[in-house]
């Protein structure tokens, strides 16, 4: 028991931003569910819609990472666990940062230039330039591209190839800001590879050591 304990504590500790995280994204979750019928206008204040990036940009792109776009924070932890904490042990927590917010502030802008596009051409309705948009999606997406760097070489490309045609696919079928988005921080996470060094020294998965913080 105690053991497993240490274990659990070194992969907390290991995380800190992560676990911090998604600590946030609990309490904020539960204040979204108590906020009742103005649970609508409280995300969209936070959110990253085309008057918001307008109007004050720097303070939705933060405020929309600790929101989620619904009630349930559990489907979360897994994620966090298998992606988000295994890169921060392996990138250190400023790396991790800097791949993140670029892969949230690349899908954003791309996302929404796209309804911006498509307001203009009659494609999408006036109102969307309203609409919610907050959550982790693209911020875990781009951590997520750079962690194929440390996966074994046999199977980086294959797997790299995989998400952008999963992504591409969703685009097609599905041709809405945030389809875009996702596929463009999935893209910058692959183009931050570089940040990810000593990649065949501590492979993902696997638990070989970790970089500083």
């Amino acid at each position: 028991m105690i053991r497993a304990l240490k274990v659990v504590g070194r992969h907390l500790a290991g995380a800190p931003a992560t676990f911090t995280w998604l600590v946030v994204l609990a309490f904020t979750t539960r204040v979204q569910r108590e906020a009742g019928r103005a649970r609508s206008q409280l995300l969209r204040s936070q959110s990253t819609n085309l008057n918001h990036l307008s109007d004050e940009p720097t303070r939705v792109l933060a405020a929309s990472l600790f929101w989620l776009d619904g009630s349930r924070w559990w489907p979360y932890v897994p994620p966090f666990a298998a992606v988000l904490a295994p890169a921060e042990r392996r990138l250190g927590t400023l790396r991790w940062l800097v791949v993140g917010a670029a892969a949230h502030v690349a899908g954003t802008y791309l996302g929404q230039g796209y309804l911006r596009r498509s307001i203009r051409t009659e494609q999408a309705p006036p109102r969307l330039a309203d609409a919610h948009d907050v959550g982790v999606s693209y911020f875990l997406l781009g951590v997520a591209g750079t962690l194929t760097a440390y996966l074994p070489r046999r199977h980086r490309m294959p797997v790299r190839a995989a998400g952008v045609a999963v992504l591409t696919t969703n685009v097609v079928v599905r041709p809405t800001f945030t389809e875009v988005g996702h596929l463009s921080a999935f893209v910058t996470g692959l183009t931050l590879s570089p940040l990810a060094t000593d990649r065949d020294r501590h492979p993902y998965p696997g638990t070989q050591g970790y970089a500083r913080h």
